[in-house]
């Protein structure tokens, strides 16, 4: 080989390196740029993910506050709605051709028409709790006005023969009372954890109004008065 051949080869062979040191440079550039480009959309997705978590964190914190407030609304007006039943079960036990002249007169009009009346305002709103309680709610709403004689009020059936089916509307009525207490069971876990608030049963209620009609007796042969906070 003469000098020639030898400094072609040696130019040949740097430019080899040369070639192959700028591909190398070239990968490891493109390399380099993909990573970043990968670390960039990962970040953007991770900012999506959060602010999606986050989104989903509000919603469930929002309706869990909003069951709880609504648990709270209808647990009260089925506790009045328990008290009005436990009294009318009351008296159809003690009913008789004696004193049914006067129970006619008492449930003439219609038992508590408005009871549920927050019920009926945020019947929209009833997919905040699981099925079972929402079923159960609106069939506290249909078993009220199922209960017609009380419903409607006796004054629409002059004919009916309490005397006769008082042992059947007993049984209807007290079956209205046992599910507004199954559904107050299903309401109170929403609530029960707050402070201050009173939660009663149905059986408590049944002691409070035994306690009321107790004092109402007391007073009237006393000659004193009642006050409906007592």
């Amino acid at each position: 080989m003469d000098w020639v051949d030898l400094i072609s080869a040696v130019a040949t062979t740097g430019a080899v390196v040369v070639a192959m040191c700028a591909i190398r440079s070239e990968n490891k550039h493109r390399n380099a740029e993909r990573t970043r480009a990968d670390e960039v959309r990962k970040a953007d997705l991770d900012a999506v993910t959060d602010r999606e978590n986050a989104a989903l964190e509000r919603a469930a914190d929002e309706r869990k506050s909003r069951a709880r407030r609504l648990a709270k609304i209808f647990d009260r007006e089925l506790t009045e709605a328990a008290r009005d039943l436990i009294v009318l079960i009351g008296l159809l036990k003690k009913l008789t051709p004696e004193n049914v002249n006067q129970f006619r007169y008492i449930y003439a009009k219609p038992l508590k028409p408005g009871v549920f009346k927050m019920h009926e305002r945020f019947l929209d709103q009833l997919d905040v709790f699981p099925d079972a309680v929402a079923i159960s709610i609106v069939n506290n709403m249909t078993n009220w006005t199922s209960m017609t004689l009380f419903s409607e009020g006796l004054a629409v059936s002059p004919n009916v023969d309490l005397i006769r089916v008082r042992y059947k509307v007993l049984a209807d009525v007290s079956e209205v009372l046992n599910l507004i207490g199954e559904t107050k069971a299903l309401l109170e876990p929403y609530f029960a954890d707050l402070p201050g608030l009173q939660v009663l049963s149905l059986d408590e209620v049944r002691a409070m109004n035994a306690a009321k009609a107790e004092a109402y007796r007391r007073a009237s042969e006393g000659g004193e008065t009642v006050s409906d906070a007592e």
